[in-house]
């Protein structure tokens, strides 16, 4: 697996979304179906991950079967998955930590002690 993108800062975040935008000839309504605004991105707290590729054909491959697998033990949740709530594009690639009792005990045990 390989990160390629984790934390943005907002004016990280800004570029992604209106300069993008206008690259691609995007209304700023179509924009936050595939990119968060400047402010409200899960990569502004440091807890989103970006792995491997920003292709949705990274749902066919192992990484991601093993992501889907096991992820979750280590506290990580895919955050748009196909026909979520929020009405985003699915994005196999963006994983964000939201801990689970296990994780917290590790992190304490190991990295905060």
């Amino acid at each position: 697996m390989t990160p390629i993108s984790g934390f943005r800062s907002i004016q990280q975040q800004h570029y992604l979304f209106h300069e993008v935008a206008k690259q691609r000839g995007q209304k700023l309504e179509q924009r936050a179906k595939v990119s968060a605004p400047p402010g409200y991105s899960q990569h502004h707290t440091g807890l989103a991950v970006d792995i491997n590729s920003l292709n949705q054909s990274f749902a066919n491959t192992k990484t991601f079967a093993w992501l889907h697998k096991n992820a979750g033990e280590y506290g990580f949740k895919l955050s748009f998955p196909r026909n979520n709530p929020q009405g985003i594009a699915f994005e196999p690639w963006h994983w964000a930590w939201y801990g689970n009792s296990k994780a917290q005990q590790t992190l304490h045990a190991n990295c905060l002690s």
